[in-house]
């Protein structure tokens, strides 16, 4: 019994290292804007953007939410389809990276202090972060409103 209380530490400590290692996912944000542009991907622009130079935060279903980079900005459009971004200062091309996903793809997940959290359908789900008047929009719309 003498031994007891230190087993349990590092029992304790052993499960919360198994526990972070089945928790983990990469903390590249890029990563989840390439998924999304494999499926929701194209080369077509629909029409004049809503929202010039934002600021969107991309995560995984677990992880935090990051800027792409810090040149990273997007035009946004919102219309009977869905969501389109285009974004700018992504890729090494220097062009605009646009992606459409339907409104059926987009799904209120929650309010942070910096704007609203959306699940956009990849596999896995890719999380945004879309802080004023365009996370208020983009929440309306998201809720049928």
């Amino acid at each position: 019994m003498e031994y007891f209380g230190e087993t349990l530490i590092v029992l304790l400590i052993l499960v919360a290292v198994a526990v972070a290692a089945v928790m983990f996912e990469p903390a590249d944000p890029l990563e989840n804007w390439k998924r999304l542009n494999e499926r929701y991907g194209t080369s077509s622009w629909p029409g004049n953007p809503q929202f010039t130079m934002q600021q969107i935060q991309f995560g995984g279903p677990r992880g935090g939410l990051k800027p792409l980079s810090s040149s990273a900005a997007f035009d946004v459009e919102m219309d009977e389809f869905g969501l389109c971004l285009a974004g700018r200062g992504i890729g090494a091309e220097g062009g605009p990276e646009v992606i459409r996903v339907p409104g059926t793809h987009v799904r209120p997940a929650g309010k942070r202090k910096q704007g609203y959290v959306f699940k956009l359908y990849a596999e896995p789900p890719v999380r945004i972060l879309v802080a004023g008047e365009v996370g208020s929009e983009l929440l309306r719309r998201a809720q049928g409103g």
